[in-house]
C-alpha cells in the first residue's frame, strides 16, 4: 500500500535571504534516526504541485524520484527541470520548492534519509560526504526505461510490511543502491536483453498497456512463459502486474486531470471488473479512486 501524505507540519520557521535580494520564510522540516524507525521509513507518494510542501529546509537528507510529469524545483534560488526519472539528492544545508512548468505537473516519491544513517552510507560506500554536499545545486539524474522502473520499485517496495522494525530495516537494505545510482549510473544494456527494453519502452503508452496481457504477447512474439520468466529475473514482477502498475498511474492520472466517473476511468484504463479496478487502486494508493479524487484533485 502507498501512503498518500502531506509533510508533517512545520517544527520551525527561519527567514532564507533570496537570490537578489529580499526575504522569504522558510519551513524548517526535522527527523531524527528513531523517527524513521518508528514510522517504518516509508516514501511518501504524492500527485501534484499543490500537495507538496512550500518554501522549506530540513536537517536531513532527502531523496525524491520523479516517476512522470515535469515541474520546477527551485532549489537555492537556482532552478531545476524536474522531467520523468528525474532523481534528485537533497542535502540539508537546501532550501527548496515546487513549482508548476506551464501546464504540465507531476508525481513525486521521497523518502527522508536522517544524517547517522546518510553518513553511515557514505562509509559503506566508499566515499567522502563532500561529493554530495559539496555542488551549489542538489545532485540530479535522469533514469529511464528499467533503471527508472527498479528505483520507483525500491522506493515503494515496503509499503506493504506492516511491521514498522521490518519495514525500516528493509527501506535502510535499498539505501546504498538509491544512493549509488549517483556515482555510477547501471547499465542498462548489461542488465536487459535489448528486445524486453523495446517492449518496456513500448508499454509507457497507454495505447499498449490498455489492452493488457494479450497485446503484451503480441509485441513480445513470446510465450506467456518466456515473458513471465523475463520480467520476474530483471523487473522483478509479473507481467500482469507492470501492466497493472501502468494502468493505476494513468487511472491516477484520469482522475486528477479529467471529469470522468470514476467507473468510467476504470475502464478506460483497461480494467473490466470495477470491484477488482478498486481494490488494486486502493492498495496501491492507500484509498478508493473517489477519495484519491477528492484528496487531491483541485
Amino acid at each position: 500500500m502507498i501512503f498518500l501524505l502531506r509533510f508533517p507540519p512545520p517544527n520551525d520557521i527561519m527567514g532564507i535571504n533570496q537570490k537578489g535580494g529580499g526575504f522569504m520564510e522558510a519551513v524548517l522540516l526535522r527527523q531524527t534516526e528513531e523517527e524513521m524507525r518508528r514510522t517504518g521509513g516509508k516514501a511518501l507518494h504524492q500527485y501534484g504541485v499543490h500537495s507538496t510542501y512550500r518554501l522549506h529546509t530540513h536537517d536531513f537528507y532527502e531523496l525524491f524520484l520523479v516517476p512522470q510529469g515535469s515541474a520546477v524545483h527551485v532549489i537555492n534560488g537556482q532552478t531545476q527541470l524536474l522531467t520523468a526519472g528525474s532523481l534528485v539528492l537533497i542535502r540539508p544545508t537546501d532550501t527548496h520548492r515546487y513549482e508548476f512548468l506551464n501546464n504540465s505537473d507531476f508525481e513525486i516519491i521521497n523518502i527522508g534519509i536522517p544524517c547517522p544513517v546518510f553518513l553511515r552510507l557514505c562509509e559503506y560506500l566508499e566515499i567522502d560526504r563532500a561529493r554530495f554536499d559539496a555542488p551549489p545545486i542538489s545532485p540530479l539524474r535522469v533514469l529511464s526505461g528499467p533503471a527508472l522502473w527498479d528505483a520507483q520499485k525500491k522506493l515503494l517496495e515496503n509499503q506493504t510490511i506492516s511491521e514498522n522494525e521490518t519495514s525500516y530495516r528493509h527501506m535502510l537494505s535499498v539505501f546504498p543502491y538509491l544512493v549509488g545510482l549517483f556515482l555510477a549510473m547501471p547499465e542498462e544494456t548489461d542488465r536487459l536483453p535489448s528486445w524486453l527494453a523495446q517492449l518496456v519502452d513500448q508499454m509507457e503508452s497507454p495505447e499498449h498497456f490498455v489492452p493488457g496481457l494479450s497485446h503484451m504477447l503480441t509485441l513480445a512474439r513470446l510465450s506467456q512463459e518466456h515473458l513471465t520468466r523475463s520480467f520476474r529475473r530483471y523487473l522483478g514482477v509479473t507481467p500482469t502486474e507492470f501492466i497493472n502498475a501502468k494502468r493505476l498511474s494513468y487511472a491516477a492520472q484520469l482522475l486528477l486531470t479529467q471529469d470522468l466517473p470514476v467507473i468510467e476511468v476504470g475502464a478506460q484504463c483497461g480494467f473490466n471488473s470495477q470491484s477488482h479496478f478498486y481494490r488494486l487502486f486502493t492498495q496501491r494508493y492507500g484509498c478508493p479512486p473517489r477519495a484519491f479524487r477528492e484528496t487531491f484533485g483541485d
